[in-house]
């Protein structure tokens, strides 16, 4: 059971309704005993993610994923199994028992990740200490500059590093060693074989995951440098910054006690700081890289609305293009937050106030108005020239919008930019909506093989996990699978119908391995292939004959084979003769 006794698991499913968990993280809408809403795992308007609250499973009719409150947690906080029951046993209430590990790799690999935990949560209470002392001084001096007093500097649990050898003797003096200091990014070494504090000497800010956990740090120089002014933990095995947003624990818990309806991303965590203690509250931060499409799954699972406020300059309107487009095509509703030349979030607020930043915020933009205010700048419009191809340029834009009322009213700015008559502008647009299009193939619903088999052998199967009434004639035992997860499960429903014990589905995404589960999804899929077919009955009969043939076939395939090979006459014979019977019983097969 990977890791933990069948009752624990049990005990944590029962004590965790999965409407509620999952309600958490998507909004549901309830249809007679199901409960519905937008995939979170891909992009979808019209809700395809069913939660079949009776049994306690969810299925997605568009990605096929499916699965229990473990496997979802699993995919929506990207955890492993163990770590997925823990958190919800934890939010249970419930005592962790011994785990029975499936194997002294894994246990090891948790050893040194939970070493790696205690390490980084140990220097960050370094850091936090360093402050207090006498050589932060300049520490110090640099926040108070921030404005960030003394509420903001322990919600973030700002800390100082002091120089660059005080950390790894600390560190030493707690029992870790040189090997986890440097797997943890908080140490580095030099040529010389040097250990040092791989942020010396700068402002330390702690970067927290979902669940409270330091996973990383970023560090500030005080003074002016030639070199980058910021700079954050390399990569580790706790941390790949293309996967984290700054201030996401602080987003999460407001989220479970308020409710969450946007987020605003800004680039950097000093600005997650400035903006929160000005008294706006929902803030993340990517970590000093462009946008990632993991980053913005990482939004959706929180909200459906995300305000992207990028630096004013040049540099940061690109990369705020570039963001607007991955949130997008995430299904993601994104505005613009117009910042004034030259500035960032944290100048607004501390030049303009909070109240001004806000005002910004009610003002955000679409992408779409946003890429026309981009091109705008590109071009020189006190020229004929310039306007002609600002026109051109503003046209490629506007037909990327699917409404004609969108796009009329976007002509119309034109319009007023570049002094061209409207139906001069309707003309070029259409000239470029009727420019050869590329085709895209629409991929199937259901991705099968395109086996009759298979599909016979998910309905079979599918009939009988859930307690059909046309299945319960028919004897499981006497029909042969073909496939390994076909016959695990097979084996799984004789065993709980010799035990009189209840049929579950969510039970086989315990018992069958990771590589084998996507046949689980396929089984769930029969769901809707049900509501197709007029006659369920006769359907499942039909399948079930199918399936004896092909399997009788393939028997006596094999015997023709053997009958053909062997030489000597008595071994032919009793082929023969089992061939016969075999022959016999398809022929009775209606």
């Amino acid at each position: 059971m990977k890791g933990f006794d069948a009752k624990f698991i049990d005990e944590v499913k029962n004590k965790t309704d999965i409407v509620d968990f999952i309600g958490k993280y998507v909004r549901l809408e309830q249809r007679g005993r199901s409960f519905w809403g937008c995939c979170p795992f891909h992009h979808e308007k019209t809700p395809s993610f069913c939660i079949n609250a009776t049994e306690q499973f969810y299925h997605c009719f568009g990605c096929h994923k499916s699965g229990d409150v473990i496997t979802f947690t699993q995919e929506i906080e990207n955890l492993d199994f163990i770590d997925a029951v823990k958190f919800l046993a934890e939010r249970a209430g419930l005592a962790m028992p011994e785990i029975d590990y499936d194997s002294e790799a894994i246990k090891e690999q948790k050893q040194k990740r939970q070493r790696l935990t205690d390490l980084m949560r140990e220097t960050a209470m370094f850091y936090v200490k360093n402050l207090r002392l006498d050589g932060a001084s300049k520490h110090r001096e640099y926040l108070v500059k921030r404005g960030y007093g003394g509420e903001t500097v322990n919600k973030f649990g700002i800390g100082a590093s002091l120089d660059f050898n005080s950390l790894p003797k600390h560190l030493l003096s707690k029992g870790f060693t040189y090997s986890e200091m440097l797997d943890s990014g908080a140490v580095s070494t030099n040529a010389d074989g040097k250990y040092y504090d791989a942020l010396g000497g700068r402002l330390i800010v702690p970067i927290i995951n979902q669940f409270n956990q330091v996973i990383a740090f970023g560090g500030r120089v005080l003074e002016k440098v030639d070199y980058g002014k910021y700079k954050n933990t390399k990569d580790t095995p706790l941390f790949n910054k293309s996967n984290v947003l700054y201030n996401l624990n602080n987003v999460k818990k407001l989220k479970n006690e308020k409710g969450l309806d946007s987020l605003i991303m800004v680039e950097g965590y000093m600005d997650t700081i400035s903006l929160v203690s000005a008294g706006i509250q929902n803030v993340v931060a990517s970590m000093g890289t462009a946008l990632t499409k993991e980053q913005a799954r990482i939004i959706k699972r929180y909200v459906s609305k995300v305000y992207i406020s990028y630096d004013g300059d040049s540099a940061g309107q690109t990369a705020t293009l570039r963001g607007l487009e991955i949130l997008s095509s995430e299904g993601l509703e994104v505005k613009v937050v117009a910042l004034p030349d030259g500035l960032d979030p944290d100048d607004v607020v501390k030049k303009l106030g909070a109240d001004a930043y806000r005002e910004l915020l009610l003002n955000a933009k679409p992408l779409i108005d946003f890429k026309l205010d981009l091109i705008g700048k590109k071009f020189d419009l006190s020229t004929t020239d310039g306007k002609r191809k600002y026109v051109a340029e503003a046209c490629k834009i506007i037909k990327e919008s699917p409404s004609a009322v969108e796009q009329e009213d976007l002509l119309k700015t034109v319009r007023d930019i570049t002094g061209f008559t409207f139906d001069a502008l309707k003309r070029q647009l259409y000239a470029e909506q009727t420019q050869p299009v590329e085709t895209v193939a629409i991929a199937p619903k259901m991705q099968v093989t395109g086996d009759k088999i298979a599909v016979a052998s998910r309905f079979v199967l599918y009939s009988y996990l859930f307690n059909k009434e046309y299945a319960k004639e028919q004897d499981i035992n006497e029909i042969d699978f073909d496939t390994f997860a076909h016959i695990f499960i097979k084996n799984y429903i004789v065993e709980r119908q010799n035990s009189g014990e209840k049929i579950r589905f969510t039970d086989l995404y315990e018992l069958l391995a990771d590589d084998e589960q996507g046949e689980l999804n396929y089984i769930a899929n029969m769901d809707t292939e049900d509501s197709k077919i007029f006659d369920k009955e006769t359907f499942f009969l039909d399948s079930v004959i199918a399936i004896k043939k092909y399997s009788l076939d393939k028997r006596i395939s094999e015997l023709k084979r053997r009958y053909t090979e062997s030489t000597e006459t008595s071994i032919r014979q009793e082929i023969a003769s089992e061939l016969n019977k075999l022959l016999l019983t398809k022929n009775l097969l209606k």
